[in-house]
């Protein structure tokens, strides 16, 4: 039967799990509102592994490693497809990474710190939000965590069961030799400790990039026990054993890159600063390093899509218990090996997972710094446990003390009150500031679809038949992604177009009715405002609906545009045109194109309407292309309308310019040709005015 003391102890740790468990899992279907972009992605590219696609790497989103698309696939398998099943994922994985937070500690620490260092995870905004989501990055910490546990253990292994025989051998006053059998015994655990931490080592290589810094770590801790001169020649083979067998399980990834060099530096090419430091530029790298070390206490992460508004990771008395624990950890350097020895896993874990973030732009990043993240609260623990017991020894002191209390028992319950006053706190902070602020924060609902996740929710309890035309920003492929998984993976029929710069109208023959939506994301243009009826009863905060009015405003339309009624490439018509607003040096005004198609075009047809501006010299001043509407979706008869922007500059003489359209292909960069013979359509003048007022003159 447990001791009371060690029941209450399981007891805490059950407790504790319990709530890292709540607030991962708590209205999951609702915060986030939606999905982000690179969560759609995911998912979709997850229903097609699971119909028969599997890679070694995906190319997606500048390319991810393929762990979480397999765990995703597997998700869908067992709970079927849809946003929840997609977060359950890093749910499970952000479970995984409280749970083995507490070994790691109590084997470098003890029990006690251990148990904080889980605490404060399980109620940390940081890993709930990060918990919450469905992305690669998250998991990193669990593997990183298990990794390095094991191979503590490897390295650690012998003296501890060398210490367990020294105090047997004490309390019995006697001593003698190991026998064969148990060092042979002994030498077993440390290689298959070695052996398993390159298993999990090999394995976090198919999480998220900044796993490729965990060498360092290893090499880190394995030095300074060289330098300590605690390694023998079994930790050296089971060194080796660890990174053959991470070799081995990097391997297909690494062939992979040999064969798609790109791929393995794509994302970090476009954000990283060591370009500067080769050129002898510190200024980038010392900022991002700067601005990541604030992350603590100053200004974290700045968007709300990975955290709420540049909300620090501590607040400022959590933040003074981890810098405590920080200097503690330095201290322990210049002490024993077993003071030191933890001491230099936790801040070379800590400085390597950082790193990342010290070398790349838009610091501090929330996610490149995600492996830091259990490292970061051990250390917090470390701290905390270190002030409550200075605290409960002044307490308990000696009677002539001031402050001294006669009870020990008292003294343990006020530290002990303390701790738990600190982590209810934090734990309501946490709570509020995900649950109420970040989860209406407008910029939190844009970024995660809340307005993709409202039509779907209107779609599945409307009684309507009648065609959903959807505009979006990515409308594509990221928000028809988005409403896939929202339709488990089976969307109705929705014509796709961006709102903002196009409207498409049914042939009159076929009697639709379309329902026109536009999101939050995606407004109808103000010119459209005249074209369409809105339905306000069916319409919602998150997006507006319109129908076609019974009066015909598109006739009326199609009378007032210059007529042009010619054919290109046999794809389409080009109707007429229209300027509207009006054209003055450093303002804007747009150009409206009608067109119609004349046939369903193939698959990966990709056009763009190009409208150029040129003086009477025939040189070319402005240009600008745009086309919202897929050629995959075109079909016969179809009516259109494209509205195109031209941006002025200040000084654009005053004078007659000629506007010709094209019709370019995209993938071969051609112009197609048209019905006269010619790829441009001369559509007709323009006259450019000067600005109401001067522009002020730039003394320098």
């Amino acid at each position: 039967m447990l001791q009371p003391t060690q029941l209450q102890h399981n007891l805490f740790v059950i407790l504790i799990l319990l709530i890292a468990f709540a607030l991962r899992i708590v209205a999951i279907a609702d915060i986030p509102a939606g999905l982000s972009h690179d969560e759609a992605y995911n998912g979709v590219t997850a229903i097609e592994t699971l119909e028969g696609q599997p890679r070694i790497f995906y190319e997606i989103n500048k390319g991810i490693e393929p762990l979480i698309i397999y765990l995703e696939a597997l998700a869908f398998r067992a709970f079927g497809i849809g946003p929840v099943p997609l977060r359950l994922v890093n749910v499970f994985a952000g479970m995984v990474t409280v749970a083995l937070v507490y070994p790691l500690a109590a084997r470098l620490f003890n029990r006690r710190v251990a148990l904080v260092a889980m605490a404060g995870v399980s109620v940390s905004f940081w890993a709930v939000f990060v918990s919450r989501l469905t992305l690669r990055a998250v998991l990193l910490p669990p593997l990183l965590l298990l990794t390095l546990y094991l191979f503590w253990l490897a390295l650690t292994f012998s003296s501890q069961r060398r210490q367990l025989r020294q105090n047997i051998a004490s309390d019995s006053e006697q001593s003698s030799p190991t026998p064969p059998k148990r060092q042979s015994r002994t030498h077993f655990f440390t290689l298959l400790f070695f052996a398993l931490s390159g298993v999990a080592a090999g394995l976090s290589m198919y999480t998220y990039l900044s796993s490729r810094f965990m060498p360092l770590i290893i090499i880190t801790v394995f030095g300074y026990f060289v330098l300590r001169r605690r390694i023998t020649r079994w930790h050296w083979l089971g060194l080796f054993l660890h990174f053959v067998i991470l070799a081995a399980m990097f391997m297909p990834l690494i062939s992979y890159f040999v064969d798609n060099q790109a791929s393995f530096s794509r994302r970090s090419d476009q954000v990283t600063t060591i370009p500067y430091l080769l050129n002898g530029e510190l200024g980038p790298t010392i900022r991002n390093s700067m601005r990541t070390l604030g992350m603590f206490t100053f200004q974290g992460d700045t968007t709300d899509r990975y955290n709420l508004d540049g909300r620090p990771i501590f607040d400022w008395i959590n933040g003074l218990i981890f810098y405590f624990g920080l200097v503690l950890m330095l201290w322990r350097l210049s002490r024993s090996l077993r003071w030191a020895g933890p001491a230099v896993l936790l801040l070379s874990s800590l400085a390597f997972m950082l790193l990342p973030d010290f070398i790349t732009d838009d610091s501090p990043h929330f996610l490149r710094t995600i492996g830091a993240l259990p490292f970061v609260y051990i250390i917090w623990a470390v701290g905390l446990v270190t002030l409550l017991q200075w605290l409960s020894r002044r307490l308990i002191g000696e009677k002539s003390e001031p402050f001294s209390l006669p009870a020990p028992r008292l003294a343990k319950g006020i530290v002990n009150s303390l701790l738990l006053i600190l982590l209810v706190l934090t734990t309501l902070h946490t709570t509020y500031d995900y649950f109420v602020r970040w989860a209406n924060a407008p910029e939190a609902r844009s970024i995660y679809g809340a307005d993709i996740a409202a039509v779907s929710r209107y779609l599945k309890n409307s009684d309507s038949a009648d065609l959903p035309v959807i505009s979006a920003e990515y409308y594509r492929d990221l928000d028809p992604f988005r409403l896939a998984l929202h339709f488990a993976g089976s969307p109705p029929f929705v014509i796709w177009f961006d709102g903002t710069q196009t409207l498409a109208f049914p042939p009159a023959e076929s009697r639709l009715s379309p329902r026109y939506i536009f999101p939050a994301s995606a407004p109808a243009a103000e010119t459209w405002n005249e074209l369409l009826e809105p339905v306000t009863s069916e319409s919602s905060p998150d997006f507006a609906l319109y129908r076609l009015p019974e009066s015909d405003p598109l006739g009326q339309l199609q009378n007032d545009l210059g007529r042009l009624d010619v054919i290109v490439h046999d794809d389409l018509r080009l109707l007429g045109w229209s300027v509207l607003g009006e054209p003055i040096g450093g303002g804007q005004f747009q150009l409206l194109l009608s067109w119609q198609a004349l046939r369903a075009l193939p698959p990966g047809t990709d056009y763009t309407f190009l409208v150029r501006m040129r003086d009477s010299q025939g040189h070319l001043w402005l240009e600008t292309d745009g086309n919202g509407y897929d050629p995959d979706d075109w079909q016969p008869g179809v009516l259109a309308l494209q509205q195109l922007t031209f941006h002025l500059p200040g000084d654009v003489p005053p004078q007659n310019y000629t506007l010709s359209a094209s019709v370019v292909d995209r993938r071969l960069g051609q112009a197609l040709p048209a019905s006269n013979g010619e790829a441009e359509i001369i559509l007709g003048d323009l006259f450019i005015q000067l600005p109401h007022q001067p522009r002020p003159i730039n003394p320098d």
